[in-house]
């Protein structure tokens, strides 16, 4: 069974994960520093609050024993209360519930009022010193609104940063996947690893160069013994087809011309094999950025194959606009048209296949048996069946191949019930690169 694996549009990008990767941990790294800050600062007010109110409570007690009216604080902020004799009635009810203890009580009497007071004991009385503590309360919101701005600024300059610092650790990767599809000079005619700034990629660097040189020699061979085979079968081919020739001048009865005709046409599906496999050995089209009169072309594949048509009880239908044009190489499209048509012809178990040109794509449909889609097009070009199977072997391989070649897109569309189409996007006018000079 294979592996589903999500397709390059929707993998995660690299580059990102690691710039929110940045952003996030050094987002945390300030939160936890501003958090810190926070809670130092605030025990240590805390802390400074008990020692003033402890102080000033000493003061008082001291001062009360002298002169009770001066033993009142001289800030706003603290006011003095004394119980003798265990009579409360002089206290605010915030403080009548307070144990007679001496110690340190936070307290909030309203929604919006804090209050800290320390409670001394002292020659029979009680004494409550009640400490405001509005001012650092605003003081410490202070700090917390400073605390949030630096945390913001910081995020958004870690943004920025983790950004360009993602791209930095990145760029080697980007660099050899547009140097490996040939979006960039970069790399061409030297080695991948040159590209590379990291060990890491270096090393990926280096194997994609290994293997890039075995498959140039692996594609090297394919081709010398492509076009080594294929110039050496075009020699007695055309001793074939001179001598071919010398017998349809002679004097022959019907029955000989007709098995001459049918020798003649075998030659010709074998030179044109012949030429099909020469071409995909080179690896390109000649004449890429000609104009081909598509009506044209079709009726001289369609007369080419009409009588073994004929013989087979197949009927041939074509609708191509007489002013139909498409560009490219035009006997790479003859070799490619002639390939799917007699494909169909024999091996579709049909009784009709058309040929037709809508919108820029050049199509060939049969209503014979079709094939399992799930077997996956890409995998049905490839095969190698004979006369007894479905029939797309070294004829379709050989399409693919030149499409691939000469930039044309192809699709097969098949289904058991209703047939084969297959459909080869050709442009109606030259590319950049093909009218560049």
């Amino acid at each position: 069974m294979s592996e589903h694996r999500p397709s390059a549009s929707r993998r995660p990008s690299l580059r990102r994960q690691l710039a929110w990767t940045f952003s996030a941990l050094a987002l945390a790294v300030a939160i936890a520093q501003a958090a810190l800050v926070w809670f130092t600062g605030h025990q240590a007010e805390e802390a400074m609050i008990d020692s003033i109110a402890g102080e000033q409570l000493r003061q008082s007690i001291a001062q009360y024993s002298r002169d009770p009216a001066l033993a009142q604080p001289n800030t706003p902020d603290m006011r003095l209360y004394v119980a003798a004799g265990g009579d409360l009635s002089g206290l605010p009810p915030f403080l009548r519930h307070l144990p007679q203890a001496a110690g340190r009580h936070e307290l909030h009497p309203e929604a919006d009022l804090e209050y800290h007071v320390a409670v001394g004991h002292d020659d029979g009385r009680w004494f409550y010193l009640v400490y405001d503590v509005a001012d650092h309360e605003r003081r410490q919101r202070n700090v917390i609104a400073v605390l949030a701005i630096s945390v913001a600024v910081i995020a958004l300059g870690v943004l920025a940063a983790s950004d360009r610092l993602a791209r930095r650790l990145t760029g080697d990767l980007e660099r050899l996947s547009l140097a490996v599809r040939g979006e960039t000079t970069a790399g061409q005619g030297g080695k991948l690893a040159e590209l590379a700034r990291h060990a890491e990629s270096a090393d990926l660097a280096s194997a994609l160069d290994d293997q890039r040189h075995r498959l140039d020699a692996a594609l090297a061979r394919e081709r010398a013994f492509s076009a080594a085979a294929s110039h050496e079968l075009r020699t007695p081919l055309m001793r074939a087809s001179s001598t071919l020739e010398l017998l349809r001048g002679t004097d022959l009865d019907e029955h000989q011309r007709t098995k001459l005709d049918q020798l003649g046409a075998g030659l010709t599906e074998i030179t044109m094999l012949t030429a099909g496999l020469l071409r995909v050995a080179r690896g390109g089209a000649r004449g890429a950025g000609s104009v081909i009169a598509l009506p044209e072309l079709v009726g001289e594949v369609v007369a080419h194959l009409e009588s073994e048509a004929r013989a087979r009880s197949i009927a041939i239908a074509t609708r191509v606009p007489s002013a139909a044009t498409g560009v490219g190489d035009r006997d790479a499209l003859w070799i490619v048209l002639t390939n799917l048509l007699r494909n169909a012809i024999r091996h579709s178990g049909g009784a009709r296949v058309s040929v037709d040109w809508l919108d820029g794509v050049l199509g060939v449909s049969d209503d014979g048996r079709g094939f399992d889609a799930g077997q996956g097009p890409g995998s049905r070009l490839r095969g190698t069946d004979g006369e007894g199977g479905n029939g797309l072997g070294l004829g379709l391989s050989i399409v693919e191949r030149i499409c691939e070649a000469a930039g044309w897109r192809i699709t097969i569309d098949s289904d058991p019930a209703r047939g084969t189409r297959v459909a080869i996007a050709i442009p109606q006018r030259p590319t950049e690169r093909e009218s560049a000079p």
